[in-house]
């Protein structure tokens, strides 16, 4: 069952360190609106002019850095799973995918074309399966492939072992967030 969009946001990201208490406010009412009409762009989102006109301020806020709200949610779901006795960790790598030219120098390739360019996103959803209840992400890893590299994946049963990612250190190209590991109880 999912709690109230306010509070769920205010547990959330209420405690949030943006160097400015008007800024953590901003960002509980966005998170708000937004848990209240998921999938929903921000531009689409059930605001006035005057909440839209402050989401934007706070999108485009070049003193508020994204790993300090994700690192306030990532604190908040650690306390949350230390109530539970027995936790799931589900994972998934999955592209996020786009097509705008705008973004796509600064993205990794999507092997499915030239014109698409991806993310590639690797959460860890974490799942209390006795109360049946997600908690949420505790972490999250966002890298993008090389697009050197694209069109080798047939290279891959023949190369020698060292050569591989997770041997030889050769790992994607990290970006926007450094990976986050949190020990829960």
């Amino acid at each position: 069952m999912m709690m109230n969009p306010e509070l769920w946001a205010k547990c959330q990201f209420g405690q949030a360190n943006l160097n400015d208490p008007r800024c953590t406010q901003r960002l509980v009412s966005l998170t708000a609106s937004i848990a209240q009409q998921p999938g929903i762009a921000v531009s689409r989102l059930a605001l006035s002019p005057a909440e839209m006109e402050g989401a934007y301020h706070f999108i485009r806020n070049g003193n508020i850095q994204a790993s300090d709200i994700v690192e306030t949610g990532f604190l908040s779901i650690a306390q949350q799973a230390n109530a539970h006795n027995t936790l799931l960790a589900l994972e998934e790598t999955t592209p996020l995918i786009y097509k705008h030219d705008s973004v796509r120098d600064s993205l990794g390739h999507a092997n499915q074309g030239d014109k698409l360019r991806a993310i590639q996103a690797h959460p860890i959803l974490l799942y209390a399966p006795q109360s049946q209840q997600v908690i949420g992400l505790i972490e999250q890893q966002l890298w993008r492939r090389n697009i050197k590299k694209r069109g080798q994946s047939h290279q891959h049963a023949t190369r020698p072992y060292e050569e591989k990612r997770a041997i030889s250190g050769n790992k994607p190209q990290p970006i926007c967030l450094n990976s986050h590991r949190l020990d829960v109880g």
